[in-house]
């Protein structure tokens, strides 16, 4: 993420409640299968997909709001309706490298869910529609899946200084995987671990 000016001036962004997109936003990220690739269960899928094209999964806004004694940010993810497999679209998931640090979501349109898990292996699943707030306690990993047909996005508040740790969610990923059976979404335990 490119380095914030900073400005102990109130700062204004304007979203739009409709496409989940606001305005000045700093720093747009595509995440596309191939920087996923390693998170989905089934391999064999993820490089039939893979042969044909490099589809993006979701993507991310961000506009950090550094002061000279703050450095709180925002980002907005929308995650693309769809599947690899059965297994529905997610995104990354991290842990916070600085293990004090909170987070806050807030689902704006689409359906899902919000995994979180302790590396104890702790796990929860908060079921997510439009206008659920959930507060992610420090030492959680989290990873919102689109279980739905549109689009769904959410807007994260977080401090800068928390990092992001996405290695140990590679390594295994989550205790389960949100996959799709007789045409609803099940959660069901990780074929990884």
């Amino acid at each position: 993420m490119q380095a914030a000016p900073v400005s102990d001036l109130p700062i204004s962004v304007q979203f739009d409640f409709a496409t989940g997109i606001f305005e000045p936003w700093l720093e747009l990220q595509d995440r596309r299968l191939s920087n996923l690739k390693e998170m989905f269960y089934d391999q064999e899928r993820v490089r039939n997909i893979l042969s044909e094209g490099d589809p993006v999964i979701y993507e991310i806004r961000y506009h950090p709001f550094q002061t000279s004694t703050s450095d709180m940010s925002l980002g907005v993810t929308r995650i693309y309706p769809g599947k690899i497999g059965d297994e529905y679209h997610m995104t990354k998931g991290h842990f916070h490298e600085r293990l004090d640090q909170p987070e806050i979501y807030f689902c704006i349109h689409g359906e899902g869910y919000l995994l979180m898990e302790t590396r104890e292996g702790d796990f929860r699943a908060a079921p997510w529609k439009p206008g659920t707030i959930t507060h992610i306690p420090p030492m959680w990993a989290h990873r919102v899946v689109n279980t739905g047909k549109d689009t769904l996005f959410f807007v994260a508040s977080y401090h800068l200084a928390a990092g992001h740790d996405y290695d140990a969610v590679t390594r295994r990923g989550f205790a389960q995987v949100v996959v799709e059976r007789e045409g609803k979404a099940v959660l069901m335990p990780n074929p990884r671990r």
